[in-house]
């Protein structure tokens, strides 16, 4: 089995181990059994778009799949009690060393991010950051292959991970030209 979404691989009740399951919509899976119901709704996640002082944007080169090899933003998935802009903020600590001092909302936009031959529906966030310093700037290597630095105005559509990421960047060259 290949890229099922998530709610595909359930053969058995959570709760109390029937197979007497059933998708009255995409999103939920009710036990005839024992009336468990399992919502799964999408998980989110916060990426930020950081320019340097000659307007360039801080891409990364994702290091593992999916879309290994693409550019992306510094970001991730938001932990359970943790708001987007905290996530944008630890994520862009994790992964690049950086230290956001100021991020503003961009907006949000729906992806499907297949991990392990699972699809997962997800609402990735996107923001405007701004750091003070470069200096200490590193990769993680287990997320990042390169950090450089791009006029995302030239970069092909193909070369962004994600169909989100895309979307984003449309965006972003919309409120950098005004």
């Amino acid at each position: 089995m290949t890229d099922l979404y998530v709610l595909d691989h359930f053969k058995y009740c959570p709760k109390c181990g029937s197979q007497n399951l059933s998708r009255p919509k995409e999103i939920v899976v009710v036990c005839g059994d024992c009336d468990f119901t399992l919502y799964f709704n999408p998980t989110s996640s916060a990426a930020t778009f950081i320019e340097d002082d000659a307007g360039k944007l801080l891409v990364i080169k994702r290091a593992r799949e999916p879309s290994k090899g693409k550019f992306g933003l510094p970001g991730g998935f938001i932990d359970p009690g943790e708001t987007a802009e905290q996530c944008a903020i630890r994520e862009a600590k994790e992964e690049v060393n950086l230290d956001l001092q100021k991020i503003e909302y961009l907006g949000s936009w729906p992806n499907e991010y297949v991990h392990k031959s699972v699809m997962y529906p997800v609402l990735d966030t996107y923001f405007v950051g701004h750091v003070d310093s470069f200096k200490e700037m590193n990769g993680d290597p287990s997320e990042v292959t390169t950090i450089e630095y791009v006029d995302p105005g030239t970069v092909p559509a193909e070369q962004w991970a994600f169909p989100s990421l895309k979307k984003a960047v449309r965006k972003y060259l919309e409120t950098r030209s005004r």
